[in-house]
């Protein structure tokens, strides 16, 4: 069985780096809509038996549960690996033998690709990198347990290390829409440049006079 777990964190607390330009209930608007355009593309992947959603956010949780998704329960919240880890160990309780880990930021993903590494995992360890190539977008792991989540700085390496220590086989794809994530307001422009019509830019272009910025 194949499952995508989705980490969502309180969307209030979403997209610091964007603080300069965003306010902070603009910043929630966004990440709220990144949230519920990635869901909509694990919902129509083929490939995968089950999407789940670990949140401590009682909206995110009621909008997975409105989307027939699985709903991980989180009392509080402690890192984005943390709630990666946790929602893999409680997807193998389910009968999960791969666990495909997953951003709500990445915007240009597209359900084909969501597709591919489904279609891709085998045992060992699939990694999505950032596109400065240092970070991880995304994270395939056959068993849901065969390493830990790194996520943050210097991520990538971390996995890659982890994998060879352990003994566990270990390969990078990069799909351009994964790669490719909503951090900064440099980010900010090059969505408005490259997918102007998609729902995040379309929020953004309301919030802040990007167009000038590309």
């Amino acid at each position: 069985m194949r499952i995508a777990v989705l980490p969502v964190k309180a969307p209030e607390n979403a997209k610091q780096r964007l603080s300069g330009v965003l306010s902070r209930s603009q910043r929630e608007a966004l990440a709220r809509v990144m949230y519920e355009d990635m869901l909509e593309k694990l919902c129509a992947a083929r490939g995968l038996d089950r999407v789940a959603v670990a949140t401590s956010d009682q909206r995110a949780a009621e909008h997975a549960r409105r989307a027939g998704v699985l709903v991980f329960e989180e009392t509080e919240q402690r890192g984005h690996s943390h709630s990666a880890d946790a929602a893999a160990l409680r997807a193998m309780e389910l009968g999960a033998r791969t666990v495909l880990l997953l951003p709500i930021d990445v915007p240009l993903a597209t359900t084909a690709e969501i597709e591919e590494l489904a279609a891709a995992a085998r045992p060992g360890v699939l990694i999505v990198p950032s596109a400065d190539g240092t970070g991880t977008n995304a994270l395939v792991r056959t068993p849901p347990d065969v390493i830990e989540s790194r996520f943050g700085p210097g991520s990538l390496r971390a996995h890659l290390e982890q994998a060879r220590a352990r003994g566990v086989p270990a390969e990078i794809l990069r799909p351009p829409g994964i790669v490719f994530d909503l951090d900064t307001p440099e980010d900010a422009a090059e969505l408005l440049a490259r997918a102007p019509h998609s729902r995040a830019a379309q929020l953004l272009r309301t919030q802040w006079n990007c167009g000038s910025r590309g």
